[in-house]
C-alpha cells in the first residue's frame, strides 16, 4: 500500500465529514445523539470547515511532496489518528457526548490507526529491481580511445 493511496482515501473521508459537518450539522449532530443547540451547530460548522481544509491540504499533497515528506506527513496522520480515536473514546464513554453512532467515528479513525501504524513501522521496504552482485568492469579499449600519432619530425625532414 502506497502513501499517495491512503492520503488520497484520508483526503476524501475528510472532505466528506467535513462537507456534512458545514452544511447539515444538525443532521449530523443527531444522528451521533449529541445535544443540539445553536452554540453546538456554529461550532461543527467551524470543526467542518477544518475538516475539509485537511482533506483538499492532503488531496493536494499526495502528489506535491516528495517521499520523505510523504513519511513525515504518514507520521503527522498518525498522531492525528490516535487522538481522534481517544478523544472519540472518551467523547463515547467519560463524557457522553456521542451516545449513539460514534462507533463510526471509534471506526473510522481507528482504522486509520492501524494503516498508518502499519505502513509507518511493519511495512517490508521496497526493493529496486537492482542485481545484488556488483558489475565487473572490463578494462577493454575502445577504438576512438586510442590516440592519433602525430609524426614528431615532419616539419625537420620537410626542411632539410
Amino acid at each position: 500500500m502506497s502513501y499517495r493511496l491512503m492520503f488520497t482515501i484520508n483526503a476524501v473521508i475528510l472532505a466528506i465529514f467535513g462537507l456534512l459537518f458545514m452544511i447539515i450539522p444538525g443532521l449530523v449532530l443527531a444522528r451521533l445523539g449529541s445535544e443540539v443547540y445553536v452554540s453546538t451547530l456554529f461550532a461543527a460548522r467551524f470543526f467542518g470547515g477544518a475538516l475539509l481544509l485537511g482533506g483538499l491540504l492532503l488531496w493536494f499533497l499526495k502528489d506535491a511532496a516528495p517521499v520523505k515528506m510523504q513519511k513525515n506527513i504518514a507520521f503527522l496522520l498518525l498522531a492525528y489518528s490516535i487522538g481522534g480515536f481517544v478523544m472519540s473514546l472518551l467523547g463515547m464513554t467519560s463524557i457522553g457526548v456521542f451516545r449513539s453512532n460514534g462507533w463510526v467515528l471509534l471506526a473510522v479513525f481507528g482504522l486509520f490507526t492501524l494503516v498508518y501504524s502499519y505502513m509507518l513501522f511493519l511495512q517490508p521496504k521496497q526493493t529496486s529491481a537492482k542485481s545484488s552482485s556488483p558489475r565487473k568492469v572490463k578494462n577493454t579499449p575502445s577504438a576512438n580511445s586510442k590516440a592519433k600519432e602525430v609524426p614528431s619530425n615532419s616539419n625537420n625532414e620537410q626542411s632539410a
